[in-house]
């Protein structure tokens, strides 16, 4: 459950027009579990050569969990911790029937993406001239102006009709800062021209890379046990 003060923050960041769009957390159950029997038991997929952990997606609350022999379990889609948490319960009953002894340990959120359109176009080019240390944009390679937050380690992404993408932060304390400092380094650079519609991304194009980007980064998170 989150705590007054991270409440305090998540209603501050949809004041702001700050929305979460996926969550990855994880947890451990403190036994090995055998992964044949486990995916029999949810329907998930179990391909050990290719990967070393049991898939399966959970219908309510929709999400993805993978789970590992160790015991490690990772959730990724949710968009509300209680979400997130509801279904690693559901996973945990599900191992119960393999082993009663089973326990929850270690329900850690390890990364949160947050999304917002600012409405109005960004110069690119000129921010990247003037943040060279901070940032990178070729677009020639990708459509977005990438922008690294290390003391909080964060990332962000900005693109030309205002989309912005924010990964990496762990708790909602840290992105409330983080989304601070990107909007006030961005403002300089915002323009007078509109996007069509601020309140939804103007461009497939970007919402396609941003979209992949984010995957990217979800997969080197999650699909590695050593979380």
């Amino acid at each position: 459950m989150l705590s007054d003060a991270a409440l305090d923050r998540v209603y501050a960041l949809k004041e702001m027009r700050i929305y979460v769009c996926n969550l990855v957390l994880t947890a451990i159950f403190t036994v090995d579990i055998d992964l044949a029997a486990f995916a029999q038991i949810v329907g998930g997929a179990y391909r050990p050569r290719k990967f070393a952990a049991v898939r399966f997606r959970v219908k309510q609350p929709k999400c993805t969990m993978l789970v590992f022999k160790s015991g490690k379990c990772v959730c990724i889609g949710c968009t509300k911790v209680t979400h997130a948490e509801a279904a690693i319960n559901q996973c945990f009953r599900h191992i119960c029937k393999i082993d009663r002894t089973a326990k929850i340990s270690k329900i850690q959120v390890q990364n949160i993406v947050s999304h917002t359109n600012l409405g109005k176009r960004v110069d690119l080019l000129k921010m990247s001239k003037e943040h060279s240390m901070k940032t990178n944009y070729d677009p020639e390679l990708f459509p977005g102006l990438r922008m690294s937050l290390r003391e909080q380690n964060a990332r962000a992404c900005v693109f030309f009709q205002g989309n912005v993408v924010v990964t990496g932060c762990k708790d909602f304390e840290t992105l409330f800062r983080v989304w601070q400092i990107v909007k006030e380094r961005i403002q300089p650079y915002v323009e007078s021209v509109a996007s069509a519609d601020p309140n939804i991304a103007t461009n497939a194009s970007e919402l396609n890379h941003s979209s992949c980007s984010i995957q990217r980064h979800l997969d080197r998170l999650t699909y590695n046990e050593d979380v």
